[in-house]
């Protein structure tokens, strides 16, 4: 949260700034008692650390005043019972910048002249931090580097300052540590105790909405816990306003080049804010732990079936593509020493390893970071309890996995008739015929037993250069759902085409993509795989998605659905139960962040159903070889006349977006 002030606006008792000693950093190293105000011309991020772990082991209060540039940052205040420490916060200042600056480097050297004209000022704003003491009371363990559960998230956070001096302005945010701080907040260790996942039952007041109250996720409530533009963890809020729906984007915090983060769509701004904030927390639990510290190194040999996930059951790359410049693998192999985190297996009961990089889909690569899959936000799932973040989670496996089974085995599907009931679809589907775009249903569900919907939009106008074909899919306990999420998605698509670039070099540019035909391993990225089969010249591949066949209303492509539900904990069983008896485990990973946990009740999972393909991108990163289901489940469905043959697919690049 940030709140706005002008610096000769700041208040603080009379001759404070003078009842204080101001430090360099050598002498404040030497401090063992007492307050004082530590000021940083020139300075590093090994500096901060040492300046934090000195002020947690000794009674001292310090507040750190640096600077950077044209800023002047002051704050937190440095104590053993420190809400935040000066690394995490520099840390998370920086990560928020993004990957412009080597924010992970302790020799990263930062500085500045600072502003005289607000100088005095700053010093102020500094005293006034240790005068006002806004850090709470020590907690049972202060000092030992242990956190200490439920106080630690319920305590406020640490106020830092920022003087903006080229403005002759000031900003107060309040700050955090997210997923832990190695000095002031370690994370406990990763134990296949702590993968255990709650049973308890969970009844619904009303058995056709899955998602349970929580009057703690209002928008302004989200807003206020989670944005702020300098420390995140979301970093910037914004709309769209040309799109299908009111869009509204949430990038987080995660110190990349690439922005990443949430994204809302829905009839009103205020509701897609709420929608894209909450994809933004799911969006950056995924990406690595936040909650536990890994601590299981190990091969797969040394671990065993009874402990670990096996990685040849979860589809391992083609060796053809092995050694590629845009693979991102190593070859696989059960003697080869991995990174584990433990799960817990729904259908055994029991906790279960495995691969670290297939529960976190954005680790930091480097040595011993070992990958043998390329693995997405596939199967991530946010929710108000443990169960209905794995069973959203759950859906989005089955969402891709229907999909890709349809693509990669060349089938074609059954036809839905738009539910002409549903004013959501159809507005939807007269904006696309408004774009020149017909809007077609598929269903996709498979042996997996959960609705799931494929969305076509084809393009049957007159410009010659117009994107051909775009799909989307969509899966949901209510076939209802997920015809909505398929429908939503793909329509926003086709109206975004417009915002690609179709000029030289461009996502969208047609020179660019023609030679992915012959050369599918030039397909790298999201774009590349949508705007290929947008191209003319693609559409051959979509032949078999594209013939007219019957559509039926919904309610006769899955008679019977929704079955109303009156408890969630049973719902995801009796789904876990049924996976089962087509040979399928089901792996729930907890990715809370236990501050978003604890304060907003939001829960986060990533979950793995060994054998369901999963979404990858880049063609040399394709997962197939070993899902023997890719194979076999056409068949079984009637979808193909025989068994297939890993040799004789196509495995096109997918066009999924």
């Amino acid at each position: 949260m940030t709140t706005h002030g002008t610096a000769d606006g700041a208040t603080v008792p009379a001759g404070a700034a003078g009842a204080v000693p101001v430090l360099d950093p050598a002498a404040a190293l030497e401090t063992t008692a007492g307050a004082a105000i530590v000021h940083l011309t020139s300075w590093t991020l090994e500096l901060a650390e040492r300046l934090s772990r000195h002020a947690r082991s000794r009674p001292v209060r310090l507040v750190p005043v640096r600077e950077d540039g044209a800023l002047t940052v002051i704050g937190p205040v440095l104590e053993p019972s420190a809400r935040a420490c000066l690394s995490c916060v520099e840390y998370r200042r920086l990560a928020t910048a993004g990957g412009r600056v080597p924010w992970q480097s302790p020799r990263l050297a930062l500085g500045g002249t600072g502003t005289p004209a607000m100088a005095e000022a700053a010093l102020l704003l500094a005293a006034a931090l240790l005068e006002l003491g806004q850090t709470a009371e020590p907690e049972t363990g202060a000092g030992t580097g242990e956190p200490e559960t439920g106080a630690e998230t319920a305590a406020p956070p640490a106020t830092v300052h920022i003087v903006q001096g080229h403005r002759a302005t000031w900003s107060t945010h309040r700050v955090r540590p997210v997923g832990g701080c190695p000095v002031c907040r370690p994370l406990p260790a990763d134990s296949p105790a702590a993968a255990g996942f709650p049973d308890t039952p969970l009844p619904l007041a009303d058995p056709s909405v899955l998602r349970g109250p929580n009057a703690r996720t209002e928008a302004d409530r989200l807003r206020d816990e989670l944005f702020d533009e300098r420390f995140g963890p979301v970093r910037r809020l914004f709309r769209t306003e040309d799109s299908a729906f009111a869009l509204t984007t949430a990038w987080v915090t995660d110190g990349r080049l690439v922005d990443d983060g949430g994204y809302g769509r829905s009839a009103d701004f205020r509701s897609s804010e709420r929608v894209a904030l909450f994809e933004a927390v799911e969006r950056l639990a995924g990406m690595r732990p936040l909650g536990r510290r890994t601590v299981l190194r190990a091969s797969f040999a040394e671990l065993g079936p009874q402990a670990a996930v096996d990685p040849t059951r979860l589809g391992l790359p083609d060796p053809a593509h092995r050694g590629h410049p845009a693979s991102l693998t190593v070859p696989y192999d059960a003697d080869l020493e991995l990174d584990w985190v433990h799960g817990w297996s729904l259908t055994e009961g029991r906790a279960r390893a495995v691969p670290e990089h297939v529960a976190y889909w954005d680790l930091a690569q480097g040595p011993g970071r070992t990958r043998v899959v390329y693995e997405s936000s596939n199967g991530c799932g946010l929710g108000n309890s443990p169960q209905e973040a794995a069973l959203y989670g759950l859906f989005e496996v089955a969402e891709r996995d229907a999909f890709l089974m349809a693509w990669y085995a060349r089938t074609p599907l059954p036809g839905i008739a738009l539910p002409g009931d549903d004013p959501l679809v159809t507005a939807l589907a007269s904006r696309a015929a408004l774009l020149g775009y017909r809007l077609r249903l598929l269903d996709a569900t498979n042996d997996l037993g959960i609705p799931a919907v494929v969305s076509l939009c084809h393009y049957e106008g007159a410009h010659p250069d117009a994107p051909r074909t775009f799909l989307a899919a969509g899966a949901h306990h209510d076939p209802r759902a997920a015809i909505r999420s398929a429908v939503a998605e793909v329509v926003t698509n086709v109206q975004d085409a417009v915002h690609r670039p179709a000029g030289p070099g461009g996502a969208r540019d047609p020179e660019r993509l023609r030679p992915m035909l012959g050369q599918p391993e030039l397909v790298v990225g999201l774009d590349d795989h949508v705007g290929l089969n947008t191209l003319p010249e693609a559409q051959h591949r979509l032949e078999f998605l594209l013939g007219d066949v019957p559509e039926l209303p919904w309610q006769e492509r899955w008679p019977g659905a929704p079955a109303p539900v009156a408890d969630l904990t049973r719902l995801l069983a009796r789904t876990v139960a049924r996976l089962a008896a087509e040979g399928l485990e089901v792996v729930v990973v907890t990715q809370d962040e236990p501050g978003i946990r604890d304060r907003l009740g939001l829960h986060c999972a990533k979950v793995i159903v060994p054998g369901t393909l999963p979404m990858t991108f880049g063609h040399v990163n394709r997962r197939t070889l070993g899902l023997d289901r890719l194979l076999e489940v056409p068949h079984r469905l009637g979808r193909t006349a025989r068994p297939l043959r890993h040799d004789e697919l196509p495995l096109h690049p997918h066009p999924f977006p």
